[in-house]
């Protein structure tokens, strides 16, 4: 799958502080409040922290950076925050601002070609505000694992956004239209970053456009003249190629069934430590203390935490491949609905490692560009997939649909942000009402 960038080129813009004042950390002197130029200090350390965040991710960023790119001091840091973590939960809470500010200028859309106007006008305006807070998107992951009350917090915002597109839309407010909705919103966030990842892939008005059909017959259902369009079918200038076969080590010998079992014990501990600790964190004390086995077990079967992602990536890549090869785009709801739990299964099995991929861009080369040559891969296959309806945009309506089957696990089962049931009926929906045209969810 392809994973969000340490870097995503610079950011130019700073975010405008919400609030009325700007406070000062204890103890530096009597008033808490500070002027003008103390407002300007923070600003540069927030666009700075952006900048950095952008350029090295969020695990590599030192406060050290940040001041260099801020043109402050350390001291003058710390008046203002305790951390990067710091940093990146007021940038965090600055991006929820504008979110909520989005959600709001969204008005009801109409169920006829207007409605889609504005709502690829919409569309526009979120696609924006992503690029300007790239850097917080793609480094959410690493800095929530330590803070999960301040990361729940972002899921009542994606929550607000989601009743927002329901009130313009007239829909009912209960818990599953929610999750239904959020979903939507984390499709676009996710389509937002494709579509700066995947320079050349796809132009940014085709997107826009392709996504609000998308959205409009998810809500109002197929309007023929106004919603089933036939969009471009021109594929992506560089044609997917098969999966990649990313090189493991064996050590070049046969195990036998006791190593075997010894092997596979270390590889179902990865699959717990990695979503618990992510790619960075996650140490080889931590998994051969989960597999109950001694460090020198686990130099026996890989040569290093590197080793030893690779296998799980490979393993997880191949399932990956061999479940959509049989997707049934064109089965009625119970069928996909049983492929959507075999989907969350693997994705449980080898520990979230699609969500994985993402922390790696800057560090792990190899390995950030076998799971770019996988998703060319999977985006191959959805592309033909979908390319045989006679409506629709075949590329933008494949990377709505990767969007979807990556981000909505990940929300589960990474995040904790949706229930299990809630988001695979929510899938249903997208995929049958939005993607594939059919008059119901799937869901009655």
């Amino acid at each position: 799958m392809p994973i969000e960038p340490a870097g995503t080129g610079a950011v130019t813009s700073v975010p405008r502080m919400a609030g009325p004042s700007i406070v000062r950390r204890p103890p530096f002197g009597s008033n808490p409040l500070v002027g003008e130029r103390g407002s300007d200090t923070q600003r540069r350390i927030l666009g700075a922290a952006l900048n950095v965040f952008a350029e090295v991710g969020f695990n590599d960023a030192r406060v050290e950076l940040i001041t260099r790119h801020a043109g402050c001091s350390r001291p003058a840091f710390y008046q203002y925050f305790s951390s990067k973590d710091d940093v990146f939960w007021k940038l965090a809470g600055e991006l929820g601002h504008e979110m909520v500010e989005l959600g709001d200028q969204l008005d009801t859309v109409t169920p006829d070609v207007e409605g889609v106007a504005a709502l690829a006008r919409w569309i526009d305006e979120f696609m924006i505000l992503y690029e300007t807070y790239a850097p917080v998107f793609s480094a959410f992951q690493a800095a929530s694992r330590d803070h999960q009350p301040l990361a729940q917090g972002s899921s009542s915002i994606s929550n607000r956004l989601g009743h927002a597109l329901q009130r313009a839309f007239g829909s009912d407010d209960h818990a599953g239209g929610a999750t239904l909705a959020t979903g939507v919103v984390a499709v676009l966030i996710r389509c937002s970053f494709y579509q700066q990842a995947m320079a050349g892939a796809v132009e940014r008005q085709r997107l826009i456009d392709g996504l609000a059909q998308i959205v409009h017959r998810l809500f109002v259902g197929p309007v023929d003249g106004v919603n089933t369009q036939r969009g471009d079918t021109a594929l992506p200038r560089r044609q997917a190629t098969p999966a990649p076969e990313l090189p493991t080590t064996d050590h070049g010998r046969a195990l036998r069934p006791r190593g075997e079992k010894t092997r596979q014990r270390l590889l179902d501990a990865g699959a717990t430590v990695l979503p618990a600790r992510g790619y960075h964190d996650a140490r080889v004390d931590d998994i051969v203390k989960v597999a109950g086995v001694s460090h020198g077990s686990f130099y026996r079967y890989f040569e290093s935490k590197d080793d030893f992602f690779r296998v799980v990536a490979a393993a997880a890549s191949t399932r990956m491949i061999e479940l959509l090869d049989v997707f049934p785009a064109n089965a009625d709801a119970t069928k996909l609905r049983g492929w959507l739990e075999d989907w969350f299964a693997t994705y449980e099995n080898n520990g979230g490692v699609i969500s994985t991929w993402q922390e790696m861009q800057s560090s792990n080369p190899e390995l950030a560009s076998f799971s770019q040559g996988v998703a060319s891969s999977v985006l191959a296959r959805l592309i033909q997939l979908l390319d045989e309806r006679d409506f629709g945009d075949p590329l933008v309506d494949a990377l709505a649909l990767l969007a979807l089957i990556e981000r909505l696990p990940y929300s589960v089962l990474t995040l904790r942000f949706t229930d299990r049931a809630d988001a695979i009926n929510a899938m249903v929906a997208i995929i049958r009402r939005g993607l594939m045209g059919f008059t119901d969810t799937g869901n009655d």
